[in-house]
């Protein structure tokens, strides 16, 4: 009993019982004591956990739009932010390291007057629902891995069975099977058979 409670997210079980459904989650799927799923305002289906994968990190869908669906058998590490005004497509057997940043928006618009006046709308009545933050989608295919400390940012692909080494910002899509590295990230090889067996 003990080990169950030590594991309970409290604000994820607290919406819930207030019949507010944050996501949708597949059998077997896990949600860690200290992750977050911050769904503002949307319907539930924008959010979407596949079976058997566990989400100790954050997702969070803006007001204005977006979507998150990641596929069977992930883990999402503790720290780590996944941000959607767009669409973020992660998927199976996916492992996304601990304070990782994957967003497919800037977050806020360019314009300095712009700023302010989405700062302004935050602070006097949450984030505004009409807004453009030149959402562009992020895919993340089968088999990848991201290590601790990356950030992937807009219109990326990563591609099936690449590694995006630590503490690297991924700019342009990533090929099949490569390991990239650095900021901005590079390819530093491809994989080889032997590995991928």
């Amino acid at each position: 009993m003990k080990n169950w409670f030590n594991n309970l997210n409290l604000h994820y079980l607290i919406r819930v019982l207030a019949g507010r459904t944050l996501c949708l989650r597949g059998v077997g799927s896990q949600i860690g004591r200290n992750a977050r799923i911050i769904n503002i305002g949307g319907p539930s289906n924008r959010i979407s956990i596949g079976a058997r994968s566990i989400v100790d990190g954050e997702l969070l869908v803006f007001p204005h739009g977006g979507s998150i669906s990641l596929g069977e058998w992930c883990y999402v590490g503790s720290g780590t932010r996944i941000w959607s005004g767009g669409s973020i497509e992660i998927g199976n057997r996916v492992l996304i390291s601990n304070n990782v940043s994957i967003v497919d928006n800037l977050t806020h618009p360019i314009s300095p007057k712009a700023r302010h006046k989405q700062f302004q709308q935050i602070y006097s009545s949450g984030h505004p629902k009409d807004i453009e933050l030149d959402d562009q989608p992020v895919r993340i295919l089968d088999d990848a891995w991201i290590a601790m400390g990356a950030t992937i940012l807009r219109g990326v692909t990563i591609g099936r069975g690449a590694i995006v080494g630590a503490a690297s910002v991924v700019t342009r899509d990533v090929p099949d099977y490569t390991i990239v590295a650095g900021n901005p990230a590079r390819v530093i090889r491809i994989l080889s058979l032997t590995e991928l067996n």
